[in-house]
């Protein structure tokens, strides 16, 4: 007794102390600060080790993913109670992840400590950059860096062409029809007719329809945020005014099939004298300095109508604090650091002295605070040249900044706006109809945004509820065959139950990870739901919609029927090849697998080399077809074109079929052949007569299989034309990705996927249907 009692004594003091050392660990241990959205800067990470060294009780935790513009990571985070501290945020986007209550308002903090010396102070900022990051009143963001856009032109094009004053100083364009003249002028071509120098394209670099509109006085909202303004006559204006350059230069085609070769780097294209002219940000001065540094350039502000002031437009990144941080006081000091003069310091100093180890000249990025801005310049600046004179230009621009409206509906108000300009600079709609269609879009979800509260919230209790009840019913009409199987005899119900026990882990996990997710996602259809808030119930409006008033719904589904045409292509060449290697020759097996190779590329990989072979200028198709005096087409940049590009480059994926087709004519006994052969016929009759009928199990299976696929393509739209030109290659699949991802409309994503679930399936039972009438399985 004494001896278990000193033992279960000695037990409880062993366990007693371990619990008492592990609570003294975690309170020695210190707290780890995780941080989104990081860039891979020398100056941050000198910022992130003084601010660990001052805060000895703080670790940050860093992730270059996240944050700055990966919707998808930040919104699973948020959603699914795991998310960051503080996050690296492109500002254009606080405003919608705010509207969302993704971020923590930061007005509290900021008056809290306002007396300090590290205070957040708003009147340290461009006006820009602040207003940028408030919604409805509040502050979500406190702005890191900035950035705005002016015209940069090369002074020996424009000296050639003749753009000098009396005392041959080059003159560049201050107005927009000046800058149209210029750029007709500037733009060169070869024997051929085909574009070799151009003079300035309307959407190169940096410019985009916003910056247009706003030089010509358009906005895009109200100024209660309630209205789109997208059509308003100076956007409108400003739209035409682009078309026309487009036009002038030889058209949105052309014009596009040439910068489909442009590269970045040191073979820039202004770089190399490949444009003459091109409006883009602060950040190209730091490109030249490092791959051009004895450029001969200029930069003026970026020309405008006739008597109007010059204007520039703003953009950069912000620090947040996402709902449900853990640490947010935490997080708050370290925002306060890096926003200090100290912290901008360190930065420009850690990246001066790492640029000038490279033998590099350093350009200083521009900060958000002025007064830090105004010391990285005096500080870190080139002390004289080009680079110190355009660099003031651009900071002196500041107060003439405008920025991306802050609106919840923003990445859908960008989206539609390039879509606008899409369409209209190929001439696809006038520029009225085109602002129109967007505007509509834009202000349609607008109007679902003000009626948030619309619709019953969801009762998952009830759908858990519904969801067993159909396993119950569909196990009440299984168990009477169960059952006979069960009972036919004991060896045969020993094996049965064997069976079905060796199954039911997965049989469980299918319903449990497989068929709850398809639950979850039917009901969503019928839900407004953006998973950052519960869903509430709407009934059929989500269907209603993109059967009735959704015109990129039927668009997507036309370019996806469309791609339907590369499967019975990509049979035919895979076929093709599979009856030359099905001859006894040398070397077969290394045929068949350079044949199989391509089928094994990684999609990105692929889908970067073809853009290459697919360049309209220097693309190895195109010159294949010069070789023979044949003018290629202008392929990914030409809407006429982008579809059968992306099935051509699927043809090149055909030996993946070809192993199917092999083991087909493997199967077929060569008796067959011989007695045919025996009656006199010959190759063709041969192969219509045997070979085809035999393959017919493996011409259905490939059939469904192509259709399925190609139902499903996405990551040539996503990796090589986001969907252009003029929707072209707006795939459903992509189109369903955008909605959810892009828009956070995930009940509507979940109704297209539901609907693109039925075209497959209806298409799967018409084929099964028809299969009786034409494969034959015995042989």
């Amino acid at each position: 007794m004494v001896r278990r009692a000193t033992a279960c004594a000695g037990f409880l003091l062993g366990t007693s102390l371990a619990s008492l050392l592990l609570t003294v660990a975690r309170a020695e241990s210190p707290t780890e600060l995780v941080i989104w959205g990081v860039w891979n800067r020398e100056g941050w990470r000198k910022c992130f080790d003084e601010f660990e060294r001052q805060h000895p009780g703080i670790r940050l935790v860093t992730s270059a993913s996240g944050g700055r513009m990966d919707e998808q990571k930040l919104m699973c985070g948020i959603a699914g109670g795991a998310p960051p501290d503080c996050i690296n945020q492109d500002r254009f986007s606080i405003g919608g992840w705010a509207a969302r209550g993704a971020f923590l308002p930061l007005d509290d903090l900021i008056e809290r400590d306002q007396g300090q010396p590290d205070a957040v102070r708003p009147e340290d900022f461009y006006k820009a950059c602040w207003e940028e990051v408030v919604y409805q009143g509040r502050v979500y963001g406190i702005p890191i860096n900035t950035d705005d856009r002016a015209l940069y032109y090369n002074e020996a094009l424009l000296r050639q062409a003749g753009y000098v004053d009396a005392q041959g100083k080059v003159v560049p364009p201050r107005t927009w029809n000046e800058l149209k003249a210029y750029a007709v002028k500037l733009t060169e071509r070869d024997a051929s007719g085909k574009i070799t120098r151009i003079g300035f394209i309307p959407n190169y670099g940096n410019s985009w329809l916003y910056l247009y509109a706003w030089q010509n006085g358009g906005e895009f909202m109200s100024p209660d945020g309630l209205r789109c303004t997208l059509d308003a006559p100076a956007n409108v204006q400003a739209l035409q005014y682009v078309a026309d350059v487009y036009d002038a230069l030889g058209g949105a085609e052309e014009v596009n099939g040439f910068a489909a070769s442009f590269q970045t780097g040191e073979l820039d294209p202004f770089l190399i004298g490949k444009v003459a002219m091109v409006i883009n940000g602060n950040w190209h001065l730091e490109a030249i300095a490092r791959y051009k540094p004895d450029l001969r350039f200029g930069v003026v502000p970026a020309p405008v109508p006739e008597g109007r002031e010059p204007i520039t437009w703003s953009g950069g990144f912000s620090w947040a604090i996402p709902q449900g941080a853990r640490h947010t006081e935490e997080a708050w000091e370290f925002v306060k650091f890096m926003n200090s003069m100290e912290a901008g310091r360190l930065d420009s100093a850690a990246e001066h002295a790492y640029a000038r180890s490279w033998g590099r000249t350093y350009v200083p990025w521009m900060y958000a605070n002025r007064r830090t801005n105004e010391m990285a310049f005096a500080e870190f600046a080139p002390k004289q040249g080009r680079l110190n004179e355009y660099l003031r230009l651009f900071i002196d621009l500041m107060p003439a900044s405008r920025f991306r409206p802050v609106t919840p509906v923003g990445q859908l108000l960008w989206d539609q706006h390039a879509r606008a300009m899409d369409t209209a600079v190929y001439h696809e709609q006038t520029p009225e109809q085109a602002m129109a269609a967007g505007a509509k879009e834009v202000q349609k979800q607008l109007d679902l945004l003000a009626e948030e509260s619309t619709g019953r919230p969801v009762s998952w209790p009830a759908v858990a509820l519904g969801s067993l009840l159909l396993v119950a019913l569909a196990s009440a009409v299984a168990y009477p065959f169960l059952r006979r199987r069960l009972t036919s005899s004991p060896g045969g119900r020993r094996e049965a139950w064997a069976g079905y026990a060796f199954a039911s882990p997965w049989l469980i996990g299918f319903l449990i990870f497989t068929g709850g997710p398809v639950v979850v996602s039917l009901v969503l259809s019928f839900c407004r739901y953006d998973v950052l808030h519960a869903p509430r119930f709407t009934g059929i409006d989500n269907y209603q919609t993109l059967l009735a008033e959704d015109p990129l719904f039927w668009k997507s589904l036309g370019n996806t029927w469309f791609m339907v045409l590369g499967v019975p292509i990509g049979m035919a060449i895979g076929l093709g090849v599979a009856m030359l290697l099905n001859s006894a020759v040398r070397g077969l097996t290394v045929y068949r697998t350079i044949y199989y190779m391509p089928a094994i590329v990684p999609t990105v990989a692929s889908s970067i080399l073809w853009m290459w072979v697919l360049n309209p200028q220097h693309g190895l198709i195109n010159r294949g077809l010069a070789a023979l005096s044949v003018g290629g087409p202008n392929w990914l940049t030409d809407a006429a074109w982008s579809k059968p590009s992306i099935i051509l480059m699927g043809l090149w994926g055909a030996g993946q079929g070809m192993i199917i087709w092999l083991a087909g004519l493997k199967g077929i006994p060569q008796t067959y052949y011989e007695a045919a052969e025996i009656d006199g016929a010959g190759p063709l009759r041969r192969f219509t007569a045997i070979t085809l009928p035999m393959l017919t199990p493996y011409i259905f299976f490939s059939t469904i299989m192509g259709i399925i696929g190609t139902f499903q393509i996405f990551n040539q739209a996503y990796i090589m034309t986001q969907g252009g030109p003029v929707d072209s290659t707006l795939y459903y699949v992509y189109y369903l990705f955008n909605n959810g991802f892009r828009y956070f409309k995930m009940g509507y994503a979940s109704a297209l996927a539901w609907v693109l679930f039925w075209i497959i399936l209806a298409l799967t039972l018409v084929q099964l249907k028809l299969s009786k009438r034409w494969v034959h399985y015995d042989q």
